[in-house]
């Protein structure tokens, strides 16, 4: 990628810290809670400083990597890096992380089994970090395996019928898209003789072989991403899960889907591979129903979390579209949208868990007049839930606007679809959300319900803020991300 490779064990310990750490927190539960929940938080913590430690290295031109397994040991080495797609990722994810570890420590006092949820949450966090620090595709498949494996214990969670149900789709789905994706990962190996994140373009063949291979690869990562058609779980998963586990669901596991995806066009495929198949036409006309269907079919959800849900599935079309662009401004927005994502979706799935903490509700209904009980709470769902439609001067508005810039650059009746798009999604946020906003600030809250209601503790707090701030920083100063985001696209070979 006309970089230079620079040898830095940072890329191997920002996964293996909270990986490690899993293991460490369950035994210390079983002596003090205290201990267990610390030191969650500081295995989720270091990840994050370690991240902020990579930037002036990979803004240098270098690419951070790590060789854990050479190949003259394996023929499929094992392989971490951070380059500037792999760390723009990583920052959000680990920041994201280590607030929602500090939300869960008060959230989920009410809830059973801890100590095997902060395992597998440390876990989930090392393999999902894994995927988007892998320097080659074997690397990356072995991280999704344990991403999906591990996350399927957080969504069982509560051991509801629900749960139980919902668990069985997404893990039918994870191991159905993993398959995909195996099939992808060797028919590379076999066609190019590497797996190699860093090469632009690993396969070539113009043939079906390459036609085959691509879906594979785009099923295997749709099916994480929840990209239509293959978004059933989703809807189901995201909802019965704890709210801390809901939020890193939606704002960063399924954004390894998408991570994959992108990297899928552009770095084993390359873009003009994409381009002479025509495969990105299909990729679009898929990523636009997502956000067409997600939208419309969030509207008459009842219950908050499941509605926040099918919201998901519209954004990640908005991440893959750009990413299919193939334009330099359309990949900006597409790694921008992703980026704001991450922010956006973990307040908002943030701000349903703590009024169900208080209030033990789950339906829209039941929120009137709530925000003027619950004021900080609702201020920074209202935040993100503005950044969402596309408003500004949130991160939602930049990363849209440079999608519209991305759609331009391709000109024609692509250009005007896309606005179409666009303009009925974000008004169909505004019908599903809007009404939200009003009701807590302006209705009239419940006078049958005698609970006396008041904020939510600060270690729930605390984050929710944080990451609204994320928000608003991230919208008026976007070319703190952009920074990086520019150096992937130009790595990418686009303008």
């Amino acid at each position: 990628m006309g970089t230079e490779l620079a040898r830095s064990i940072l890329p191997l310990l920002v996964p293996w810290i909270p990986a490690l750490a899993a293991p460490v927190a369950y035994v210390l539960g079983t002596k003090s809670e205290k201990a267990r929940d610390l030191t969650a938080i500081i295995a989720c913590f270091i990840p994050f400083v370690l991240a902020l430690f990579m930037i002036p290295g990979v803004l240098n031109g270098k690419i951070l990597n790590f060789v854990l397994l050479s190949e003259n040991i394996s023929p499929l080495p094992i392989e971490f890096m951070a380059d500037p797609l792999s760390l723009i990722v990583i920052l959000a994810a680990t920041f994201a992380w280590f607030l929602a570890t500090i939300y869960a420590t008060q959230y989920m006092t009410h809830e059973h089994a801890r100590n095997r949820f902060y395992f597998f949450w440390l876990l989930t966090a090392g393999a999902t970090f894994g995927v988007f620090l892998s320097k080659n595709l074997f690397t990356l498949f072995i991280n999704f395996e344990i991403l999906s494996l591990a996350s399927w214990v957080l969504v069982i969670h509560s051991e509801t019928k629900e749960a139980m149900e919902a668990g069985k789709k997404y893990l039918f789905m994870g191991i159905a898209g993993g398959l995909f994706l195996l099939f992808g990962v060797i028919m590379t190996y076999v066609q190019a003789g590497s797996l190699d994140l860093t090469t632009l373009g690993l396969l070539k063949n113009k043939g079906i072989i390459s036609q085959v291979i691509f879906y594979s690869y785009i099923i295997g990562f749709g099916v994480k991403a929840g990209m239509f058609p293959v978004h059933v779980w989703l809807p189901d998963a995201h909802p019965v899960a704890p709210a801390p586990a809901s939020a890193l669901l939606s704002g960063v596991m399924i954004k390894a889907g998408a991570y994959g995806i992108i990297r899928t066009i552009y770095n084993v495929f390359g873009p003009e591979l994409v381009r002479e198949l025509g495969a990105h036409y299909v990729l679009a006309i898929l990523a636009s129903a997502g956000i067409i269907l997600g939208s419309a079919v969030a509207i008459p959800q009842g219950n908050l979390k499941r509605m926040l849900a099918y919201s998901s599935i519209a954004m990640m079309g908005y991440i893959i579209l750009g990413a299919t662009f193939l334009t330099g401004r359309g990949l900006e927005g597409s790694v921008l949208h992703l980026f704001g994502h991450v922010f956006m979706k973990d307040t908002l799935f943030l701000a349903a868990g703590a009024l169900m903490f208080k209030l033990d509700k789950k339906e829209i209904s039941d929120y009137k007049g709530i925000g003027r009980k619950m004021p900080i709470t609702m201020t920074c769902f209202t935040i993100a839930a503005l950044s969402m439609i596309g408003l500004p001067p949130f991160v939602g508005f930049i990363s849209k606007w440079f999608l519209v810039l991305g759609a331009l650059d391709v000109g024609g009746i692509a250009f005007i679809l896309f606005v179409i798009i666009l303009l009925n999604s974000s008004l169909m946020n505004a019908v599903y959300y809007m009404p939200i906003i009003v009701s807590a600030f302006f209705g009239e809250h419940d006078e049958d319900d005698k609970v006396e209601i008041d904020e939510a503790p600060l270690a729930m707090l605390i984050p929710m803020v944080l990451l609204a701030l994320a928000v608003v920083i991230f919208g008026i100063f976007p070319n703190l991300p952009l920074a990086l985001i520019k150096l992937a696209v130009t790595g990418f070979g686009l303008t």
